[in-house]
C-alpha cells in the first residue's frame, strides 16, 4: 500500500498550528489505502437537542469518493478551510435533510468513521455545551515518525502548560499514553 501522500503531508506538521491538528484530525489520504480511522467525542455534560452539539449523516462514509467527485464544484465555490469544507444548509439540503442530531447524557461516548460527514449545530439554549473530542489511529502508523512523534509531544505539552496542567503530576500514566506523552510499549 503506498501511503506515501499521507508521509508527505503529516512529516510536515509542527503541531504549532490550529490547522496542523485539523490535518492530522482529518488524516489526509487514508480513505484512498483503505485504513479506518475513528474520531470521537465525550459528552461532559448532558446535551440536549436545543443545545446545539453533534450531528451527522449516517453511511455517509460510503458514498464521500463519489460525492466528493459529483460536488468537486463546491471546492473552488465555497474553498477549502485548511482541510475541511463547511457547508451552508442552502448549498447541501439533501444532506441536512438526512442529518441525525445524536443527544447524549455527560459521559456518553460518540464514536464515528472519520470520513462520515459530521458538524456541530447551533445552541439555541442557555445552557453550555462541553465535549471533548478526539481522533484515535494505531500507535505504530507508519505516518507516525519519530520526528512528527516529537513534534506531536511537544505541541500537546505546550497546550496543557498553557492551561496550567503539569503532565507529570495531573495526568495520569494512561492519560500521558492517550497524549502520545508515553509510549504504548512502555
Amino acid at each position: 500500500t503506498d501511503n506515501s501522500y499521507q508521509i508527505s503531508v503529516l512529516s510536515r506538521l509542527s503541531y504549532k498550528r490550529d490547522n496542523d491538528w485539523i490535518t492530522e484530525n482529518n488524516e489526509p489520504g487514508c480513505s484512498a489505502i483503505g485504513e479506518r480511522h475513528v474520531q470521537g467525542l465525550v459528552n461532559l455534560a448532558d446535551n440536549l437537542e436545543e443545545d446545539g452539539g453533534f450531528w451527522l449523516v449516517p453511511g455517509f462514509h460510503k458514498y464521500l469518493p463519489q460525492w466528493t467527485i459529483e460536488h468537486e464544484n463546491l471546492l473552488s465555490q465555497y474553498g477549502l478551510c485548511s482541510t475541511f469544507n463547511l457547508f451552508k444548509e442552502s448549498v447541501v439540503p439533501e444532506l441536512y435533510a438526512v442529518a441525525c442530531y445524536i443527544s447524549s447524557r455527560a459521559g456518553s461516548v460518540i464514536l464515528w468513521d472519520q470520513r462520515t460527514m459530521h458538524g456541530s449545530r447551533a445552541n439555541s439554549s442557555l445552557r453550555p455545551r462541553y465535549a471533548q473530542f478526539f481522533k484515535m489511529f494505531p500507535a505504530e502508523h507508519p505516518t507516525m515518525t519519530e520526528k512528527r512523534a516529537e513534534n506531536r509531544r511537544n505541541g500537546i505539552l505546550a497546550r496543557l502548560r498553557a492551561v496550567n496542567i503539569n503532565p507529570e503530576t495531573d495526568l495520569s500514566f494512561l492519560g500521558r499514553k492517550l497524549f502520545g506523552l508515553e509510549q504504548w510499549s512502555d
